[in-house]
């Protein structure tokens, strides 16, 4: 049993959800390309979750918009 919990606050994601919960959870993607000469960071935001996808590499989870906007101001912090 594979267990998802948001990047920002740990919250773990129900296996079993209805319609209205489901809609408010984030999937997106934190990526890294590194040469030898940069560093890129790119994130990318589905516009709705994927339960297929979820585990793909550079996943990230969010339970809600605000824990989303949380990590974005954290990463720019962080450049």
């Amino acid at each position: 049993m594979i267990e998802i919990s948001c990047d920002s606050c740990g919250k773990v994601k129900p296996v079993a959800e209805s319609a209205t919960t489901g809609n408010e959870w984030v999937l997106g993607y934190d990526l890294e390309v590194q040469s030898p000469n940069a560093l890129q960071r790119s994130m990318r935001f589905l516009e709705r979750w994927d339960n297929r996808r979820a585990l793909e590499l550079g996943a990230i989870h969010f339970c809600s918009a605000t824990c989303k906007d949380k990590y974005i101001n954290a990463a720019k912090v962080a450049a």
